[in-house]
């Protein structure tokens, strides 16, 4: 109301305004400086209520200028820190206490594990290795590995990391492979990822305490020998792993089935009911009846027989031994 009596008169008083709108006197300059903070009025010293109505377009263009003004601003902060960062690492590298062999530090929680992370993920010199079997990281998070990686790929430091499959089709990851790749990052794909891990050079490696629960934070170690098997380990599943401009979208399609996915598809194209499909693989009903609606969701259908379509077309899915009336053409 108060917005509207400063766009409609040319002379008004705040509290003539409070009277009309049966509030207080506070209540009405509480008002107006809300609206001058959103920009919808403006100190006027020629206006006899000593303010300017604003039109909400204009009002809207100032605030979003502003905000990128500061964005930028704190981006180029940020840059500045970083490169700040890098120098103090250069030139004044952190000794080990006299005598340490090594040792093992537990991050309690994921937060810690996460500054633990950006805390250390610089000391990188030659050489980074990561595996990250599944669940989608946030976006915020991304963000952060996007600038952290791009910078140790600026400095030199080789960065190789193994995704599950279907992360490379989730799109905030799908934006971070692409870039960093386009740094020279080498990313690849796998079916099957082990446990996550990050090898920064040969002097540490980070373990979750559970790899059922990465939440559950993780272990920060410092053992050369172990981080020596820990790279082997990563060799192995490097050398079957799939590079990332190579996967064919056929080929990420077929690796989103687990065996008991391809199982259920294919038992249902039988003809197979759902009493049947469950107990085969020793669940309920209605276990099943959620697993189904997951993988249509992951799969962009809307019925279990346009899975099946979907599926044989890319070749992930063979039916040749279903009933010819019952086969997706």
């Amino acid at each position: 109301m108060l917005y509207r009596t400063a766009r409609d008169r040319a002379s008004w008083e705040p509290d003539d305004v409070a009277t009309e709108m049966a509030c207080c006197a506070l209540q009405a300059q509480q008002a107006i400086e809300h609206l001058r903070q959103m920009g919808l009025l403006m100190p006027d010293p020629q206006s006899a209520s000593g303010y300017q109505a604003v039109r909400p377009g204009s009002a809207l263009s100032r605030l979003m200028s502003l905000e990128r003004e500061l964005t930028e601003g704190w981006m180029r902060e940020r840059a500045y820190r970083q490169d700040q960062i890098l120098s103090l690492i250069r030139n004044f590298p952190v000794q080990a206490e006299p005598g340490s062999q090594g040792g093992i530090d537990v991050l309690p929680t994921g937060r810690a594990v996460n500054e633990f992370i950006e805390e250390h993920a610089l000391e990188a010199r030659v050489q980074e290795q990561a595996m990250h079997p599944g669940g989608v990281p946030p976006v915020e998070l991304v963000d952060e590995m996007i600038h952290r990686d791009i910078a140790a790929l600026r400095q030199g430091v080789r960065l190789e990391a193994i995704y599950a499959h279907h992360l490379a089709g989730v799109p905030h990851l799908q934006d971070y492979m692409t870039e960093v790749s386009h740094q020279g990052a080498d990313i690849r794909v796998a079916a099957a990822v082990p446990l996550r891990m990050i090898v920064i050079d040969d002097h540490l490696a980070i373990l979750p305490l559970d790899p059922q629960d990465t939440a559950q934070g993780a272990f920060a170690i410092r053992f050369s020998q172990v981080i020596a098997a820990l790279r082997a380990v990563f060799s192995f599943h490097w050398a079957a792993a799939t590079p990332l401009t190579a996967a064919s979208p056929e080929q990420e399609l077929g690796h989103l089935l687990s065996p008991s996915e391809e199982m259920v598809i294919h038992m249902m194209a039988m003809g197979s009911k759902d009493e049947a499909i469950a107990r085969q693989l020793g669940i309920s009903t209605r276990t099943l009846s959620r697993k189904v609606s997951q993988l249509l969701d992951r799969l962009s259908v809307q019925t279990r027989f346009q899975a099946a379509v979907k599926l044989t077309r890319a070749g992930a899915l063979d039916l040749t031994d279903a009933p010819v009336q019952d086969r997706p053409r």
